[in-house]
């Protein structure tokens, strides 16, 4: 990928997390109802395990099911997608799979807003990215105005204060209407879309993970010692090579960049997972 450079603090110097907004659309509160009680066994996450929606609060779950102390905050900020707040400064988004049976959690320390540009057709995403093609998203922080566009190639970022500054950038499908783009120092960013088409949030991401409905549960059982992750990080790889096998090669792509970047430095452990998921490539 091509890194984002002096662009990248017009985005974010000025820009502060808050939570994301609620939508109250027909088609989003039809996603609420489809999850209510479903819970999620989460993969490769640093404590929070296991996660269910009863319907008003999210609740962490203990191994045995039962729920503990609700969230405080959350948001329901699109269909298939949920944001859980846990502090000013920490939140992580869900991007839920259309038949409801896997989920790909995100934890961002930033966030910005667009909306499509005025003016500018749009219409509901089916096929991604092809349907956001050449449509402006125009946003701003406290610092700069901003606009991104995808041109079929790249995403072109560009962020005024003075003048227009514009990058093109390489990026790639991450999960469901979203882009994966670089930047500078290993940063990492998504470009989340609506469902219609009108709105796009920029994420800086941390940390990618994954999930699955405790009715689907994983098989891959590869363990520590042979691959020569981390306890967190091999749950992580055992859970992208459940994908891989089932032929869901975006998400797993995308957990196998993730586990790439967290083990830059360790060439055994990378040349494992390169062999191991030579089937992604």
């Amino acid at each position: 990928m091509k890194l984002l450079h002096s662009i990248f603090l017009f985005l974010f110097v000025f820009a502060c997390l808050a939570q994301g907004q609620q939508k109250e659309w027909p088609e989003v509160e039809k996603f609420a109802t489809s999850i209510e009680n479903v819970l999620w066994d989460l993969r490769g996450t640093n404590s929070l395990r296991h996660l269910r929606y009863d319907g008003e609060s999210f609740f962490p779950v203990t191994g045995n099911g039962m729920n503990q102390n609700p969230f405080r905050d959350h948001a329901f900020v699109d269909v298939g997608v949920f944001q859980l707040a846990f502090s000013d400064t920490r939140a992580a988004w869900y991007f839920v799979s259309d038949d409801l049976k896997l989920v790909t959690p995100v934890n961002i320390s930033d966030m910005i807003e667009f909306k499509a540009e005025s003016g500018t057709a749009i219409k509901p995403v089916k096929n991604f990215p092809q349907d956001i093609q050449n449509i402006v998203w125009v946003g701003r922080n406290q610092g700069a105005e901003l606009k991104m566009r995808w041109n079929g190639k790249e995403l072109e970022v560009g962020a005024k204060k003075d003048a227009w500054v514009v990058q093109n950038v390489d990026a790639v499908v991450a999960n469901r209407r979203v882009l994966e783009a670089g930047g500078e120092g290993g940063a990492l960013f998504w470009l989340a879309v609506s469902e219609d088409g009108s709105e796009a949030t920029w994420l800086k991401v941390e940390d990618i993970f994954g999930g699955h409905v405790r009715a689907n549960p994983g098989k891959a059982a590869q363990t520590v010692a042979t691959t020569g992750l981390t306890p967190q990080q091999n749950d992580l790889a055992n859970h992208a090579e459940d994908l891989m096998n089932a032929g869901d090669k975006v998400r797993a792509a995308t957990l196998l960049r993730e586990l790439m970047r967290k083990n830059a430095g360790k060439p055994e452990a990378l040349k494992k997972l390169q062999v191991r998921f030579t089937a992604l490539k």
